[in-house]
């Protein structure tokens, strides 16, 4: 019997560590090429600030915002540059990040072994296989989300040991709502005690760091993508994915209920950022649920250190798990047309739009051994790949279009898109024959510089209803 146990143990070992490794090692593998536009926007604010030791998007504005919101992650990011021409560095990005994805998965092989209930067993393979795919997803777009996953994770693990400080203060600069977390590190401690008042100086020197960095740098101190991003949305499709949320986190719910004198504070940010990513962040570039994802190792860290046997009833603590099962199952149906659109149809779209235009753009800069001027509302490989200075119109990277837009002072806006005197103005047009603008504000640059009286010098098909203009006014 001893025997047939430890070949059950190996069997089941050696199936967790293939079915949680293959997803992560194909994806990333496949898709080692694709990259999403806001990525390549962080890699510019990453090559100026090797470049020009500005973390600035386009340096040669006037008034700067902070269009990516990971500065810690911009900074690593800026180290790539060192390596020039030897290695691209959307590899080296993938790289570090799947390096810190095996740490946390790590900690799920540990946490499958210790299970001696067979449902939970199966349910943290089942979790494992799910969350290493997603991983798998969230390493292919390139933003900060695994290193903000990863240094979460460690930051719960660690929460009473030295190493949490270091964490504590890191947490910011990877997203600036991390704060929340380390708001709930102070109280989660005796108050006025020593542990208490480390915990105050540490965040505190974070923020005051965070705070110094924005001022030195930027016009422009709430992050960029805070204000356009903001919304309160309670739509059918927000409502039922929020609800989905709840049903796979419903163990830790019950668990936190449960044990709410001890528990709650703990688990606190994991409920406030459930309702604040479900409603209150657009959805723009959100692949993948990319803002949620982070709030998982919350469940791998209930799996590796926590009683899994919420209820005392084993048949109805094995149905609670097998409800959760229910929910990952039908969230990665959600997820599912995320990722149709991403390998095929998105991946072709940037490679045949914004990175042929970049290189475009810089074949040419380079001929005429000009930097040019672009409007342009695709903010990320254009500018990226040209090495031009560009205007976001969009907002994302440019405060004073952001501000003028979300007020709706379009002459504001205008007048100082005609200050920049562009060289290039890049549109974004429904049909290929004849400009049927996607976007209202680019109808009225459209309008306001007269370009229906010029032919554009480019048209250039990135998707089906989407055709980018390039007009040329300065030559």
């Amino acid at each position: 019997m001893m025997i047939k146990s430890v070949q059950n143990n190996i069997f089941l070992t050696s199936l967790f560590l293939v079915l949680s490794s293959l997803p992560l090692i194909y994806f990333t593998y496949t898709l080692r090429d694709t990259f999403l536009d806001d990525a390549y926007i962080t890699l510019t604010y990453s090559k100026h600030f090797f470049q020009e030791g500005k973390p600035w998007y386009n340096v040669i504005d006037t008034v700067h915002g902070n269009g990516q919101t990971s500065v810690l992650w911009m900074i690593i990011q800026s180290l790539f540059f060192n390596f020039g021409d030897l290695i691209n560095p959307i590899y080296i990005n993938k790289g570090i990040s799947l390096v810190l994805i095996t740490i946390v998965l790590s900690s799920l092989f540990q946490s499958f072994t210790k299970q001696e209930s067979l449902t939970v067993k199966i349910f943290t393979l089942v979790f494992s296989v799910f969350f290493s795919t997603w991983a798998a997803f969230n390493i292919t777009h390139g933003l900060e989300t695994i290193l903000f996953s990863t240094t979460l994770f460690l930051f719960l693990k660690y929460r009473n040991h030295g190493s949490a400080y270091y964490l504590a203060f890191l947490l910011p600069f990877i997203r600036p709502e991390a704060i929340i977390f380390t708001l709930f590190f102070i109280i989660d401690t005796r108050l006025f005690s020593k542990t208490f008042y480390k915990r105050v100086l540490c965040v505190l020197a974070s923020a005051s760091v965070y705070l110094l960095y924005t001022i030195y740098y930027y016009d422009a101190w709430i992050p960029l993508p805070f204000l356009l991003k903001s919304i309160k949305e309670f739509s059918s499709v927000k409502v039922l994915n929020f609800i989905t949320i709840i049903v796979i986190f419903s163990p830790v719910i019950i668990f936190v209920i449960k044990n709410y004198r001890t528990k709650f504070i703990f688990y606190c940010p994991l409920f406030f950022f459930i309702i604040y990513y479900s409603f209150f962040i657009d959805e723009i570039m959100n692949f993948f649920d990319r803002y949620k994802f982070p709030l998982f190792v919350y469940y791998i860290y209930f799996l590796r250190y926590e009683n899994t046997e919420v209820i005392s009833n084993k048949k109805l603590n094995a149905s609670l798990f097998i409800l959760s099962i229910a929910g990952i199952l039908n969230y990665c149906t959600y997820l599912k047309t995320q990722v149709t659109f991403y390998i095929g149809p998105y991946e072709k779209a940037m490679n045949a739009g914004p990175i042929y235009l970049g290189k475009y753009l810089k074949n040419i800069s380079i001929k005429e051994n000009k930097k040019f001027k672009i409007i342009n509302s695709d903010a990320g490989a254009v500018a990226y790949f040209s090495d031009c200075y560009l205007y976001d119109t969009w907002g994302l990277n440019n405060a004073t279009l952001l501000l003028t837009k979300k007020n709706k002072d379009w002459n504001a806006y205008l007048s100082y898109l005609k200050k920049t005197d562009p060289d290039y103005i890049i549109l974004i047009s429904k049909d290929y024959h004849t400009f049927i603008p996607r976007l209202d504000f680019e109808e009225k640059i459209y309008k306001y510089f007269s370009l229906q009286t010029k032919k554009p010098v480019l048209v250039r098909k990135s998707t089906e209803e989407y055709y980018y203009f390039i007009y040329r006014r300065n030559h």
